[in-house]
């Protein structure tokens, strides 16, 4: 209960400092848990990624039945097994995003085992694998997209450093959604502050799923 009333207290706060525009066209897609919020359609300003699948990519096909080209993105075997059984229709690329190219260690949790991170640390993994990771420039540069109009990063804690190298490399996706999973609030101000240096809106938070729109 007290870590509930610290959790909504946290979100109450950079809602409050933050202060996102919500404008009224807005739309939420995808289930309560894997869902987010995108400040329009139009798949003709480019494809979707979105970067960590889990067990839920009902964000993935609502994005698909709107008619964007949608690329989902995970090296996880508990993911490629999901959206492989269940989606086949999705475009899936079996990698991680990081800040470099190569291979890295993932970290698998010890309570949710289709939950994997990038050297988590945290003393309860039950399994550490090495998975390829490439950066967002080269995962775009590679599925031969102009444009992205959609950028989904859900992946556990690699978020702040994957913001800072998708800055130096110049990238600028329309819309860009966030889980802050590195939820230490200097962490995610900053990442914040770096995105609207860079031209970026904050139109929504929910939770700590942030969605930020080019300006």
């Amino acid at each position: 209960m007290e870590r509930q009333i610290r959790f909504k207290l946290k979100i109450f706060f950079m809602d409050g400092w933050l202060r996102p525009k919500r404008p009224m066209n807005m739309l939420r897609l995808g289930t309560y848990y894997g869902g987010w919020w995108i400040p329009r359609v139009d798949p003709g300003e480019g494809a979707a990624v979105c970067v960590g699948a889990g067990l839920d990519v009902s964000f993935d096909l609502e994005l698909q039945r709107l008619g964007y080209r949608v690329y989902t993105v995970d090296p996880t075997p508990a993911s490629i097994e999901y959206v492989t059984r269940t989606t086949p229709e999705l475009t899936l690329v079996p990698l991680g995003v990081w800040e470099q190219v190569g291979e890295l260690e993932f970290e698998q949790d010890g309570t949710y085992t289709d939950s994997w991170a990038i050297g988590a640390g945290d003393g309860r993994s039950t399994s550490v694998v090495r998975f390829p990771v490439t950066t967002v420039k080269e995962l775009i540069a590679s599925l031969d997209e102009g444009e992205v109009a959609i950028l989904k990063l859900d992946i556990e804690g690699a978020e702040h450093a994957v913001i800072r190298s998708m800055i130096q490399d110049k990238m600028r996706p329309r819309c860009i959604c966030v889980e802050f999973d590195d939820q230490r609030l200097r962490k995610v101000l900053r990442s914040v502050r770096q995105l609207d240096h860079y031209g970026y809106d904050l139109y929504q938070i929910e939770n700590y799923n942030f969605t930020f729109v080019r300006r």
